[in-house]
C-alpha cells in the first residue's frame, strides 16, 4: 500500500471509501466527542488523534482514568520483539501457546504489518517518537512522575469576580470531597467557611497551603461571614471538628505523596526548553473515587487559570483529552468537576484549546456541554436504547440531520468504524480508523510505568532537595539575631536551609522589569555557603512558629556559632551580580517578555508560527489549485482525444476488413463484376488498412501526450508536497534556534537582600 506523506495542519485518522480521511486539526478548537461501547475502537481512535497531535508538535494534557492512554509511551520504530517483550502479558502469550519472547516477536510483526498496510511506514513511528515527549504522571504514587497538588492553593491571577468565585467554589467542593464530606449543598457552613478563607487570601494575592487552611478553619482571618459573626454562623467546636478531619488527612502516611513532584503549572508543561511539545498523561486509575474527583477538579481549574493568562488565537494551541468522562460531567448533579469542564467547553475555543471527551454514551454528559461540541465520532453501540440516545443527542445539536439516515448508518457500523459529524463540514462520513503507531497493550502496571519513566524521574530527583535524618526533638540553639522561619507541608521531621531573597531590576532601552529571586541552600553536611549549589525557589508560606511537635536535624557549626548573617548578604549580592541574568528570546518577529520563561515563550511562538503557516499554506494551495485546474482540463481533453482516436481506429478497422473481405470473397466465388472492380476493391481495402496503421500511430501519440500530462500532474503534486514539507520544517519551533540575548543587572539594581534560616520538611 502507498504511504501517505505527512501533511500540514491535518490529522490522518483513517480511511473513508478506502481513501485517507484527513481531519483539519483546527476543527478541534470546536471540541470533539468520541462515543462507543467497549470494543468499538474508541481508545484506538483517541490514541490516533493524540499521535497526530504529537506529530504536529501540538502539546496535550490527558486525563486517563483507566490507564489505557499510557500506551502512548509504547512506540518502537525498529519493531523488534525485544522492544515489546517487557510489556507482554505472560498469560496472553500462554493462551497463544507461545513463550513471552515468541509472542513479543509475533506482536512486533503484527504491528509492523498493520502500520505498513494503512498508508504508513515505520518512518512515521520514528517521527511520532521524535516529535513529542510522552510523560506519565501518577498523582499520589511513585510509579510515574509525581505531581504536587496540596503544597499550595495558588492565588489565581487576572480573574474577574464571577470566574474567581466559580474557581473558589470548585476547589472548595474538591477539598470537601477529598475528606469524605457531602458536597451537594455548597451553601453549607463548612463550604461557605472554606470559600471565605480562600476568597480572603486570594484577594490579597496570598497562596493558601493545606496547613494554613486547617489553621484558618480553626481561627478564621475574618470576623464575619455575611452579616453574622463567625462564631454565630459556625461555632468554634464545629470548626475544630472540620479542621480535625482535614488534619487527619494530612496526618495519614499517604498524604506526603500528594506533595511530591512537579507543580501543576500548565504553562510550563506544554513545551520543553527545546520547543518540543509534551504529551502529558495523568493516569489516575490507582486513586479512589473521591481522590479522582479532587485531582480532576484541580487540573481543570488550572487549565482555566492558564487559559486566561494567554491571548486569543484561531489555531489549535493545545489539547485537553479526557477518557471515560462518566461521573465527571453528568446531566444531573453537580460534582466539583462539572463547572470547570463546562467553562472550558464554552470558552476554550477562543484560546485555541481543543477539548476531546470520550465516553460510552452521551447520556454521561451534560446537555449544555454537548451543544458546545462540534465534532462527534460515533462508534458501535450496545443496545437500541443507546442508539436512540445518541441519535436524540445528535439531532438535538443539529436539527438539520436526518434521523432515519443516522439510524441506518449507526446500525451498520462495524468494529473500528465511526460515523463522523463535523460541524465544519457539510456531510456525514463513515471512517475506519488507521492502525495506531503505539502498541495498545492496555493499562500498564506500576513497574512498567516506572521502567518507562525511569530516566525522567532520575533527572527530577537530581534537582529535588534531599531529605535528611532528623532525630532530635529539641531545636538546635542559634543566635537570636538570625531570623528563623518554618515551611511545613505536613511532615514531622525538618532540616535547616538558608533562604536568600533579593529584588533585581533588569532594564534595556525599551522596558524594565523587577524580579524577586530566591535561593534555597541545603545546610546538611555543609562546610561553607556556596550559592552555586543553591536551588532557585520562592517560598510563599513561611511561618515564624512551628504548628506541631517537630524533630530537627543537626545544623552546621559555622551557622550555630554565627552572630548574624550580614556577611553572607554581601556575598549574596556579589553572587547575584555575577550570575543572575535575564534571558530574552526572539523569533518570527516576536520577543519574549521580561520574566517570561522559555517554555512559556514557546506557547506564544507556536501561535505565531501557526498563523504564518496558515497564511503561507493558503497561498501555496491557491497557486497549486490554479495550476492543477489548468492541468486537469488538459488531461481531460487529452483523455477525450485518446478515446476518439481509439474509436476511429476501431471503426476504420471494421470498414477495412469488410472491403478486403468482399474483394477476397468475390475472387473466390466469382461473379458478374468485372476483374477491374475486384481489383479496385482490393486496392481500396489496402489503402484503408494503410490509413488504419497511421491512425493507430496517432493513438499512440495521443496516449503519449496524455501520459506526459499525467506525469506533469505527479510532478506538480510532488512539488506542492515538498513546499509544504519545507514550510513545516521552517516553522517547526522544535527545530528552531532562538535568538538569545542576556541582560545583566547593575549592582545598584540589586537591593533588599535578605537571608534567613528556614526549617523545612
Amino acid at each position: 500500500m502507498k504511504t501517505l506523506q505527512e501533511n500540514l495542519k491535518v490529522f490522518y485518522l483513517g480511511t473513508e471509501n478506502n481513501e485517507p480521511y484527513l481531519y483539519k486539526n483546527k476543527d478541534l478548537t470546536t471540541h470533539a466527542l468520541i462515543i462507543g461501547m467497549t470494543g468499538s475502537g474508541k481508545t484506538g481512535l483517541g490514541v490516533t488523534l493524540l499521535e497526530e497531535a504529537c506529530i504536529d508538535n501540538i502539546p496535550s494534557i490527558i486525563i486517563d482514568p483507566k490507564g489505557d492512554l499510557t500506551n502512548l509511551a509504547l512506540s518502537f520504530p525498529n519493531m523488534q520483539g525485544s522492544d515489546f517483550e517487557p510489556f507482554i502479558d505472560p498469560d496472553e502469550a500462554a493462551n497463544k501457546g507461545q513463550s513471552v519472547s515468541e509472542f513479543a516477536k509475533t506482536t512486533a510483526n503484527s504491528w509492523r504489518e498493520g502500520i505498513e498496510n494503512s498508508y504508513q511506514d515505520l518512518d512515521m513511528v520514528k517521527l511520532f517518537r521524535d516529535s513529542s515527549e510522552v510523560r506519565i504522571y501518577t498523582p499520589k504514587s511513585s510509579a510515574g512522575l509525581g505531581v504536587s497538588l496540596l503544597s499550595d492553593f495558588e492565588a489565581p491571577r487576572d480573574l474577574d469576580d464571577e470566574t474567581l468565585n466559580n474557581y473558589i467554589l470548585s476547589i472548595t467542593s474538591a477539598v470537601l470531597s477529598l475528606v469524605g464530606l457531602k458536597i451537594d449543598d455548597m451553601n453549607s457552613p463548612e463550604s461557605l467557611l472554606i470559600q471565605t478563607i480562600f476568597l480572603t487570601n486570594f484577594k490579597n494575592g496570598k497562596n493558601v497551603s493545606i496547613a494554613e487552611l486547617i489553621t484558618q478553619i480553626a481561627n478564621p482571618p475574618f470576623e464575619k461571614i455575611g452579616v453574622f459573626d463567625v462564631n454565630s454562623f459556625f461555632p468554634s467546636d464545629k470548626r475544630m471538628s472540620l479542621a480535625m478531619k482535614i488534619n487527619a488527612l494530612i496526618a495519614s502516611a499517604s498524604f506526603s505523596q500528594w506533595l511530591q513532584g512537579e507543580k501543576l503549572q500548565i504553562g510550563k508543561m506544554l513545551f520543553d526548553k527545546d520547543g518540543k511539545a509534551k504529551c502529558n498523561v495523568f493516569t489516575i486509575s490507582h486513586l479512589n473515587d473521591s481522590e479522582r474527583m479532587f485531582f480532576v477538579t484541580l487540573l481543570l481549574n488550572e487549565m482555566i487559570n492558564w487559559m486566561r493568562t494567554t491571548t486569543g488565537t484561531s489555531s489549535l494551541r493545545a489539547i485537553l483529552y479526557m477518557d471515560e468522562i462518566y461521573g465527571f460531567f453528568p446531566p444531573n448533579g453537580n460534582p466539583p468537576s462539572k463547572a470547570p469542564m463546562l467553562t472550558l467547553l464554552k470558552q476554550a475555543r477562543a484560546f485555541g484549546l481543543g477539548c476531546v471527551l470520550s465516553t460510552q454514551n452521551p447520556v454521561d454528559l451534560d446537555y449544555k456541554g454537548l451543544s458546545n461540541i462540534g465534532t462527534w465520532f460515533i462508534g458501535r453501540l450496545q443496545t437500541a436504547q443507546d442508539k436512540e440516545r445518541v441519535i436524540s443527542g445528535l439531532t438535538g445539536v443539529d436539527a438539520s440531520l436526518d434521523k432515519a439516515e443516522i439510524t441506518e448508518l449507526i446500525s451498520n457500523l462495524g468494529k473500528r468504524k465511526f460515523l463522523v459529524k463535523n460541524i465544519n463540514e457539510d456531510k456525514l462520513s463513515v471512517i475506519g480508523t488507521r492502525f495506531v503507531l503505539s502498541y495498545l497493550k492496555g493499562p500498564l502496571s506500576n513497574d512498567q510505568i516506572s521502567l518507562l519513566m525511569k530516566d525522567k524521574k532520575a533527572n527530577l530527583e537530581q534537582n529535588s532537595p534531599k531529605t535528611h535524618a532528623a532525630s532530635n526533638s529539641v531545636k538546635p540553639v542559634i543566635n537570636s539575631e538570625i531570623p528563623e522561619f518554618y515551611e511545613i507541608s505536613g511532615g514531622e521531621e525538618v532540616s535547616p536551609y538558608l533562604y536568600a531573597t533579593a529584588n533585581v531590576k533588569f532594564s534595556d532601552k525599551n522596558s524594565e522589569f523587577t524580579q524577586e529571586i530566591g535561593y534555597l541552600f541545603d545546610l546538611y553536611n555543609a562546610k561553607e555557603i556556596n550559592w552555586d549549589e543553591a536551588k532557585s525557589e520562592i517560598l510563599r508560606n513561611l511561618n515564624d512558629k512551628p504548628k506541631a511537635e517537630l524533630k530537627f536535624s543537626e545544623i552546621p557549626s559555622f551557622i550555630a556559632s554565627a552572630k548574624n548573617l550580614k556577611n553572607y548578604e554581601r556575598d549574596l549580592k556579589e553572587f547575584i551580580y555575577r550570575n543572575e541574568k535575564m534571558m530574552q528570546y526572539s523569533a518570527f518577529g516576536l520577543t519574549s517578555n521580561f520574566g517570561e520563561s522559555k517554555e512559556e515563550f514557546f506557547v506564544r511562538l507556536s501561535d505565531k508560527a501557526n498563523e504564518i503557516l496558515e497564511e503561507q499554506t493558503d497561498k501555496i494551495m491557491q497557486r497549486f489549485n490554479t495550476q492543477k485546474a489548468r492541468l486537469e482540463e488538459k488531461i481531460r481533453r487529452a483523455d477525450e482525444r485518446v478515446a476518439k482516436e481509439k474509436s476511429d481506429v476501431k471503426a476504420r478497422g471494421i470498414d477495412t476488413l469488410v472491403s478486403i473481405g468482399s474483394a477476397v470473397l468475390g475472387g473466390l466465388l466469382g461473379g458478374r463484376s468485372s476483374t477491374s472492380t475486384k481489383v479496385n476493391r482490393a486496392l481500396s481495402g489496402a489503402k484503408n488498412a494503410n490509413r488504419m496503421l497511421n491512425e493507430q500511430n496517432q493513438v499512440k501519440i495521443a496516449e503519449q501526450n496524455l501520459q506526459i500530462l499525467l506525469d506533469e500532474m505527479d510532478e506538480l503534486t510532488q512539488k506542492y508536497q515538498d513546499e509544504i514539507t519545507n514550510l513545516k520544517e521552517r516553522y517547526d519551533i522544535s527545530n528552531l534556534n532562538l535568538d538569545e540575548k542576556q541582560i545583566s543587572p547593575k549592582k545598584t539594581d540589586i537591593y533588599n537582600e535578605k537571608i534567613i534560616l528556614v526549617w523545612k520538611d
